[in-house]
């Protein structure tokens, strides 16, 4: 078995034997189990389907289920197929700073920070 192996390794090429695992299209994140938001997920979900939704948002006070909600939305994009290639969570507080969160959806873009390092957040 050996001298097999040894055949193999001489005759073939095996510059390169595996490619590197692609990242998640969606990164799932640890949920809770949330009581009576399935209708507002299905409205959430029909607005994320439709194409003629550009933008969808969300607020309310602290504690009423924003991310609860965003993060079972989230984990539909895992389970539900859809035309979206990347899903980027992107949290933004009431002071944010423009280009922390331009950097960060980048990074989840692939885009290397020098390329953009010289570009203002405009």
């Amino acid at each position: 078995m050996l001298q097999e192996i040894n055949d193999h390794v001489s005759k073939g090429a095996f510059k390169k034997v595996a490619e590197s695992k692609p990242s998640a299209s969606v990164v799932v994140r640890p949920e809770e189990q949330p009581i009576g938001l399935e209708s507002t997920i299905e409205k959430v979900w029909s607005c994320i389907v439709d194409k003629d939704v550009g933008i969808i948002g969300l607020y309310g006070l602290g504690g009423v289920g924003k991310t609860t909600l965003l993060t079972q939305i989230n984990k539909k994009f895992s389970t539900t197929p859809n035309g979206f290639y990347v899903v980027i969570w992107a949290r933004v507080s009431k002071d944010y700073d423009v280009g922390k969160v331009q950097d960060r959806i980048g990074e989840n873009l692939g885009f290397s920070y020098d390329s953009w390092k010289n570009k203002s957040v405009d």
